[in-house]
């Protein structure tokens, strides 16, 4: 009975409520399924609330929101500047366009939205790692790392910041660095992925596979299906011998994410491990297309050339290798190629 009776009060409170009254419930139950998870559900109330009034730059916001928690930064972008027409200093959705330009790899758009964010919230931690990962996107390492030592001095006990560090250590080469942050990360939150993930890759480097192992098993566990770290374990399984699981979580990557030039590269690796040198040239090839100058794999594309006897190519790749100043390759064309 108790039902039936709210069932017929709810049409009756929005027949006496004002269009701007419907939209505003519309625009907070958006909000309230995005605190859910419910990010579907979202942009059906973000796209009812905008049909009654197309110029409310929370709506927009808020569609934004949704597109951007379900995997489309494109989306988002198109909504957040929607959100910005009509309110030209909306510093948040700022802020949220700039994660959004983040993901689609427009790292100088990202650093121009955050400029009204850091004025009006230069004591956000937030808006300054925000700021240290689009320099980290340009390669910009000493001033993405002057970003997240501003946002770890106002929020010292955040563990991600602390891996952000990490990762800007890391790639400057300063591993003893770069563990000190993932070392400290760890303690705040022993769940943090990435720090994981990152302590995986450098000790991978070391070449302490078992614990390396360990640790991107340790990152698989908060993120089980997260290809980054597929990949990585896989390749980490290669040079433990275990071929047939490395595969099985190189595929696992790839179907995931199949723009990652460091699956191809890593599966090239694999096949090479197992003298399958056509397949490795095949996969170091797809992964050339995608990121020519990839890590290593200049040298590992040699190294399938020469051993199938075509030392031509080989020493094109060990030049490229060279060009990259990277030590492996180096003494391949020192080796091989005068």
């Amino acid at each position: 009975m108790k039902n039936y009776i709210l069932f017929l009060l709810i049409p009756i409170f929005f027949a006496c409520s004002n269009k701007e009254q419907r939209q505003e419930s519309l625009i907070q139950k958006g909000y309230q399924s995005l605190d859910q998870g419910q990010e579907k559900q979202a942009l059906n109330y973000f796209e009812s609330a905008i049909d009654l009034n197309q110029e409310n730059a929370s709506a927009w916001n808020g569609l934004g929101v949704a597109h951007y928690q379900n995997g489309h930064p494109y989306e988002a972008v198109q909504a957040f500047n929607k959100a910005i027409q009509y309110k030209a200093d909306y510093t948040r959705a700022y802020y949220n366009r700039s994660n959004a330009f983040y993901q689609t790899g427009e790292y100088y758009r990202a650093l121009d939205d955050l400029e009204p964010v850091l004025e009006e919230y230069q004591d956000s931690a937030f808006a300054h790692m925000a700021h240290g990962l689009a320099l980290v996107g340009l390669e910009n390492y000493p001033e993405a790392k002057t970003s997240f030592e501003k946002a770890l001095s106002l929020d010292s006990e955040n563990a991600e910041i602390h891996t952000n560090l990490a990762a800007v250590d890391y790639y400057q080469k300063d591993n003893e660095s770069a563990v000190k942050h993932l070392e400290n990360a760890l303690k705040l939150n022993p769940q943090e992925a990435n720090a994981w993930n990152l302590l995986a890759l450098i000790q991978s480097e070391q070449e302490l596979y078992e614990s390396a192992l360990e640790s991107v098993n340790e990152a698989l566990k908060s993120q089980p299906g997260q290809p980054y770290f597929l990949n990585n374990k896989g390749y980490i399984l290669t040079f433990l011998g275990e071929y047939e699981k490395a595969y099985a979580d190189l595929r696992k990557s790839i179907v995931r994410d199949e723009k990652n030039p460091y699956v191809y590269r890593n599966l090239g690796i694999l096949a090479l491990k197992q003298e399958d040198y056509k397949e490795a040239i095949r996969q170091f090839e797809n992964a050339y297309k995608r990121k020519s100058d990839l890590a290593s794999l200049n040298y590992y594309r040699g190294e399938a050339y020469r051993l199938s006897d075509d030392l031509d190519k080989a020493c094109e790749a060990y030049q490229k290798s060279l060009e990259l100043e990277e030590e492996k390759g180096i003494k391949a064309y020192q080796k091989y190629c005068k």
